[in-house]
């Protein structure tokens, strides 16, 4: 009887570990920042998933340093995965450190060798959220949800390319931000990194797109009020399941405009630039002082003589022409 009663416990034991499942992040701060990864976990417990998250995050890096790295690897290969969460750096999230194509194959790689120990592990991108410009000091939200626009952009290339859904993260903190000109989500101006709130509603964002069901109604709180833990899930209610062929979650959405995909919700005056892209010679409507802006939050004075720009210099990517209250995107590509 006793050999029999300790068989029982092994079998249920043995059923309790292969029922759990086992969810991967990789990523960097945006990621690590507040523990999201645990937030995840607690959320999907709560709603009934018996999750289990381990994370491998560096900071100040992207997919493609991460993926191929030694960690990542032995991760991947001696141990069994159902969902991997991968955060795209914020130059990648630019399309500026490399293009699309170019991560979306790192990516690839990474899905082969996954798949080579865990078949039936599926994997998804995380798409980050910008920080808020200061502006003349109360936020310059127009050029927020213009930079956040180019992010969707770029990530919704890198994982059609690729062949994955991802989780609107980004399109939470647009949502909430395109009505409300606060900090909620951010501890200050000009900072990527989310503070708590922020962290909470990524992990909401991503509990959706991993589970596909509403996160709204969850008792896990973190240590935010009930109050505005249940303002951020209904954020991700609104935004992740009812559009969910946009995050590639259903068939693939029709490709877009370039020049409009992400900042057709703005109303703003756009500065005209062409060729775009440009291999680093533009002309704008413009005579004087033009600001670029790249997806790193740097800021750079210029002056279109004679209404030409000269940028040639900088690094080919995704940047925001700037004169006045004018904007426009800009593509810089490799001569």
């Amino acid at each position: 009887m006793k050999k029999l009663y300790l068989s029982i416990l092994f079998v249920l034991a043995a059923l309790f570990t292969t029922a759990q499942e086992r969810v991967l992040f990789v990523g960097n701060s945006l990621t690590y920042f507040n523990d999201m990864p645990l937030i995840f976990e607690s959320i999907a417990n709560e709603k009934g998933h018996d999750v289990s998250v381990h994370s491998y995050t560096v900071g100040g890096t992207g997919l493609a340093t991460l993926l191929p790295s030694e960690e990542v690897t032995r991760l991947v290969r001696n141990e069994r995965w159902d969902k991997v969460v991968l955060q795209p750096g914020t130059s990648e999230s630019g399309g500026q450190s490399l293009s699309t194509a170019a991560l979306a194959q790192i990516i690839g790689q990474f899905i082969d060798m996954l798949h080579a120990t865990s078949p039936e592990a599926k994997v998804y991108l995380y798409e980050i959220g910008y920080g808020i410009p200061p502006g003349n000091g109360n936020g310059d939200y127009n050029y927020y949800l213009m930079a956040q626009g180019i992010i969707r952009d770029t990530v919704t290339r890198i994982a059609r390319l690729a062949g994955v859904p991802f989780a609107p993260a980004g399109e939470c903190f647009r949502e909430h931000y395109a009505e409300h000109h606060d900090l909620m989500l951010h501890p200050a101006f000009n900072e990527i990194h989310p503070n708590l709130a922020g962290s909470y509603l990524v992990a909401c964002a991503i509990f959706e797109t991993l589970y596909e069901e509403p996160v709204v109604p969850c008792r896990f709180h973190s240590t935010l009020d009930a109050s505005q833990a249940e303002y951020l899930q209904q954020v991700a209610d609104r935004v992740v399941l009812p559009r969910r062929e946009e995050w590639l979650l259903g068939p693939a959405a029709e490709e877009e405009d370039p020049d409009t995909v992400g900042i057709r919700q703005v109303d703003y005056q756009r500065l005209q630039a062409h060729p775009n892209p440009t291999t680093g010679h533009v002309h704008v409507d413009a005579d004087g002082e033009v600001f670029i802006h790249d997806m790193l939050g740097n800021r750079q004075r210029m002056n279109a003589s004679g209404g030409w720009l000269d940028l040639s210099q900088l690094t080919p990517g995704v940047y925001i022409l700037q004169s006045g209250d004018r904007r426009q995107k800009l593509i810089i590509s490799r001569p």
